[in-house]
């Protein structure tokens, strides 16, 4: 599994479980909605986004959370 730490210079909110900043963008285990396996940034905690076939979609998917 390939894994890339989150640099400074991108944007993503920090985990709303546990409010950790140092965040990864691993390869996902789902698929995504196209049904190919994507990429999805995951915290230490095992919160993880919806997969995404970019970097930079698997960061705006993750902040594009819902917020209650």
């Amino acid at each position: 599994m390939s894994e890339r730490r989150i640099e400074e210079q991108d944007y993503f909110l920090p985990c709303p479980f546990c409010g950790d900043c140092e965040l990864e963008i691993i390869e996902s285990e789902f698929e995504d909605n196209q049904g190919g396996e994507g990429l999805t940034v995951y915290c230490d905690c095992g919160a993880q986004g919806p997969a995404a076939r970019t970097e930079e979609e698997a960061i705006l998917k993750w902040n594009s959370r819902f917020k209650s």
